[in-house]
């Protein structure tokens, strides 16, 4: 990965502890997949949070600053509607400058196809959105390597699909 964003992105999931990650299941059932979308997120959750976690440990080891992306923060969206992708990540503005858009980053089971394809339609949203969108949209997609369909992930034009394969625990490299 030669984006340092996503090299950050898959960094921060490599160090994600199993415990944590997976505390809400990391699969869902046929019959809970077919669950309206808003409701179907909940195992994804603290799989969320861990990567919060991990993220927060390398901004306040400077990562972002060292890789060349300037002071990186989370934080909403003031011209976002109700639905927004899991995580925002904005450049501080400095010298003066404004905050700019940086990234906009949604989670989802393998085992969740409806939610992947949803979230990879909003991340397109939040990337073309005509108030300045956000210059990258990634989609992280988590599941067993086994279960990936034969014709591989969906993909979206302008989202970069990660996946993170929960057997080796990993960001698979494609």
């Amino acid at each position: 990965m030669t984006d340092p964003f996503l090299a950050l992105v898959a960094e921060a999931l490599n160090l994600m502890h199993p415990r944590f990650a997976a505390a809400q299941g990391l699969t869902y059932s046929p019959s809970e997949a077919e669950e309206p979308p808003a409701a179907r997120k909940v195992r994804e959750r603290s799989f969320v949070m861990e990567f919060y976690h991990e993220f927060r440990r390398l901004w306040d080891q400077a990562a972002p600053v060292q890789r060349g992306l300037g002071h990186v923060l989370i934080q909403g969206d003031p011209d976002a509607g109700s639905r927004t992708p899991d995580l925002l990540f904005w450049k501080l503005g400095e010298r003066g400058a404004a905050d700019e858009r940086l990234a906009a980053v949604s989670f989802a089971f393998l085992s969740n196809p409806n939610a992947v394809s949803a979230d990879q339609a909003l991340l397109t949203k939040f990337r073309d959105t005509p108030k300045g969108g956000y210059s990258r949209a990634i989609s992280v997609v988590i599941g067993r390597h086994a279960d990936l369909p034969t014709d591989g992930l969906v993909a979206t034009d302008g989202v970069v699909t990660i996946f993170f394969d929960t057997e080796k625990w990993q960001v698979a490299v494609r």
